[in-house]
């Protein structure tokens, strides 16, 4: 099903939380001009690994997987991206060909930005490229922040610290999120197996930190969870 969603509803948001509402508000007023609303119905992909030059998404419902290319594990998902989040920029920064997909986890909505559109801008504001530039950086504080996770050693806290970052990309990160992923996504992301990812999860519900629903997890108590992953819970 079709999400229904306005333009005014698109630019509220995207100007709200994430990277666009940190930006000028000449640049901010150019791009949404220039950005064109799709849709994507869950399983549907914006593009996959080895596509060619295309342009990038701002999202304003629903959510997406980031999936990349393992030396031996084929594609896996390593992060799920959220409303405010902008997603797709590589090819606007290198000039080649996609390195990422991106999948949606639910019916969604985005803002689309052409590459004929980043170069319009560029021609009208000359210091838009280092705004368009700086998504790159944006989105390299997820990927720092991933890394880190697959750094904490024991399994469970590792498994909870991906759970506390991908509900904490939502708009209000000390506010209950609901995440759109199953057992086996955690698993996945977590790189734990799916026993230790349901124990776990009983665990976490059993301190009042989640809510398990199916195909869904809600963050009831973040700051519960960020002392479980620092091993700092009552």
């Amino acid at each position: 099903m079709q999400v229904a969603v306005s333009m005014a509803e698109c630019r509220q948001t995207l100007l709200s939380f994430g990277w666009l509402a940190q930006k000028p508000g000449a640049f901010q007023s150019a791009l949404l001009d220039e950005a064109r609303l799709r849709h994507y119905e869950a399983g549907q992909y914006t593009h996959h690994i080895g596509d060619g030059l295309g342009g990038f998404y701002g999202i304003v419902r629903g959510s997406f997987a980031g999936l990349g290319p393992t030396p031996d594990a084929g594609i896996a998902m390593g992060h799920i991206f959220r409303r405010g989040d902008w997603v797709g920029e590589g090819p606007m920064v290198s000039r080649q060909p996609r390195t990422l997909s991106f999948r949606a986890m639910e019916p969604a909505a985005v803002l689309y930005v052409s590459l004929a559109a980043v170069d319009r801008i560029c021609r009208r504001l000359p210091e838009a490229a280092l705004h368009f530039g700086s998504l790159s950086e944006y989105n390299l504080d997820i990927a720092v922040r991933c890394m880190a996770d697959l750094l904490i050693r024991r399994a469970d806290r590792r498994t909870a610290a991906v759970l506390l970052r991908v509900a904490g990309t939502g708009p209000c990160e000390d506010a209950p999120e609901t995440c759109r992923l199953t057992q086996n996504d955690l698993a996945e992301m977590a790189n734990a197996s799916r026993h230790i990812v349901n124990e776990t999860l009983k665990k976490l519900e059993a301190l009042g930190c989640i809510e398990v629903g199916y195909g869904r997890i809600t963050v009831l108590r973040p700051q519960g969870l960020r002392a479980y992953v620092t091993g700092t819970e009552g």
